[in-house]
């Protein structure tokens, strides 16, 4: 028996290689097609090069759950009964009795066609697969260019609006494929996703222009908290259920989030990009952002109740810009933030598993790197006088204003308190304790009393004996101002 295992790298680059919403959108529906629909197929095919080779203990893989809302399409237990291990998450893996060698051979052209430009890993037993010595592109360096992306030559004219750009091959095959996904005919998770929500009814923006508006753009991407280290020393048949049970967990309260912020009827304010195993990609408005991934976190959370094994949570990065920031920088950003959310489950002491969010707003051209501006504006005195602007990254459920939950449901109860007023105090806060808590005392009743309704009764607190002062008031401010970015005044 021989094992072929696929792993896909670097796929959100990739996904960002054609900055356009409905390239995006066709480069997802491409590379799950092919991971999960193509690469099986061709795996089964009775030619006489190849072989799969049933798991022998087939038995103990999941079958289909039956609250996934994909349970037609992800059965664990049936894949393995012909010899497929995995099609998710970016990796395949097949058992072969014979032919292993050939059909990696084979799966390689299969990508390098389908998936132009796609950075991938093939092994066999471990050893991986030599590339060829040359690959001839389809494209010649010389002629027109691609007008959407400046690279390869314009072979194919599409249609997008009243644009008729002229186009690469692999531009033009993303843009076929964001087709088949509109159209319901898709068979990526994302797009069977989407046609189980309420989205299936809504009209789809072919670009951010579209999506937004004269808005604000926020790119959110998740990932699971610990699941790599919690997989380790598993078993095959207990990583396919480890593993078939997190990705079920996360359509179940990704569909009941999208549901919950998507209208009945108009145009989707939303738009997922990519949907692996644990982790998410999408775009959407700026105002439901933070909403979102406050639903999404507190749905995942209530499916788990009473759950005594691994318990699933994310690390979310939450980037919020003008659409005019290109979408690669804003994913560089997006990826920072995760991390940084990460680093905080980590410092998590026992079993005090949680979904942690930071969370970044840029109002400039431009999205500097957000270490740099948190160092910059964040950090205010020195010494016992050291104030910290911001709480991030912070808890995603909870009470209070030092959770995001907390903060939303804030904001709520701001609607009606003088913006001029707490824009003003805000201001104070990097100017000092003294003046900051000055312009709290001088505060109207009707102010003062919506942000005790939000939570917030003083300026500042101490973190420890001549430790550094924090405030609630600026994370605060800044969820409240969001919904407002980029409206007339």
């Amino acid at each position: 028996m021989n094992r072929v295992h696929i792993e896909f790298q670097r796929v959100q680059t990739w996904i960002f290689a054609v900055p356009r919403l409905r390239a995006m959108v066709g480069a997802n529906t491409l590379l799950g097609e092919t991971l999960r629909v193509e690469l099986p197929q061709l795996a089964r095919q009775k030619n006489g090069s190849w072989l799969l080779a049933p798991i022998a203990s087939h038995t103990s893989y999941p079958a289909a759950d039956p609250d996934d809302p994909l349970k037609d399409h992800d059965d664990p237990a049936a894949d393995a009964r012909v010899g497929v291990l995995s099609r998710d998450g970016g990796h395949f893996e097949a058992q072969f009795a014979s032919g292993a060698q050939a059909f990696a051979e084979e799966a390689r052209k299969l990508i390098q066609e389908r998936l132009p430009g796609l950075r991938f890993r093939v092994t066999v037993d471990g050893k991986e697969l030599k590339k060829s010595r040359v690959h001839l592109s389809t494209e010649l360096p010389v002629l027109a260019p691609c007008e959407w992306t400046g690279r390869g030559l314009a072979s194919a004219i599409i249609e997008q609006g009243d644009e008729r750009p002229a186009v690469s091959l692999d531009v033009e095959s993303r843009h076929q494929a964001a087709k088949k996904s509109e159209e319901g005919r898709a068979r990526d998770l994302a797009s069977l996703l989407i046609s189980m929500t309420n989205l299936k009814g809504l009209q789809r923006p072919q670009d951010l222009d579209e999506l937004v508006g004269k808005r604000y753009l926020a790119l959110i991407q998740a990932d699971g908290n610990g699941v790599g280290s919690a997989a380790a020393g598993k078993c095959d048949s207990d990583r396919a259920a480890f593993f078939h049970r997190n990705r079920v967990l996360l359509r179940r309260a990704l569909q009941f989030a999208i549901n919950e912020h998507s209208p009945r009827q108009g145009q989707a304010p939303l738009v997922p990009l990519m949907l692996g195993g644990d982790d998410l990609l999408l775009v959407c408005r700026a105002e439901i952002a933070l909403p979102f991934v406050v639903t999404l976190c507190k749905e995942l959370d209530r499916i788990q109740f009473n759950n005594s094994n691994f318990k699933l949570t994310l690390g979310v990065g939450v980037v919020i810009a003008k659409p005019t920031v290109p979408i690669y920088r804003l994913h560089e950003v997006a990826e920072q933030l995760v991390s940084s959310a990460k680093r905080r489950f980590r410092g998590f002491a026992g079993n005090t598993a949680r979904s942690v969010v930071d969370w970044a707003v840029y109002t400039t051209s431009w999205a500097d790197e957000p270490g740099e501006v948190r160092r910059r504006d964040w950090l205010c005195g020195t010494k016992q006088e050291l104030r910290i602007l911001s709480q991030r990254p912070l808890d995603v459920l909870g009470e209070g204003p030092g959770t995001l939950q907390g903060l939303v449901a804030g904001v709520a109860k701001l609607k009606d308190a003088p913006r001029s007023q707490l824009h003003y105090l805000v201001d104070q806060l990097s100017r000092g304790r003294t003046l900051s808590e000055l312009a709290f005392e001088e505060l109207s009743l009707e102010a003062r009393r919506a942000l005790s309704n939000a939570g917030v009764s003083t300026v500042w607190r101490p973190t420890s004996n001549n430790g550094p002062w924090l405030t609630e008031l600026f994370d605060l401010f800044e969820v409240f101002e969001i919904a407002r970015l980029g409206k007339s005044a």
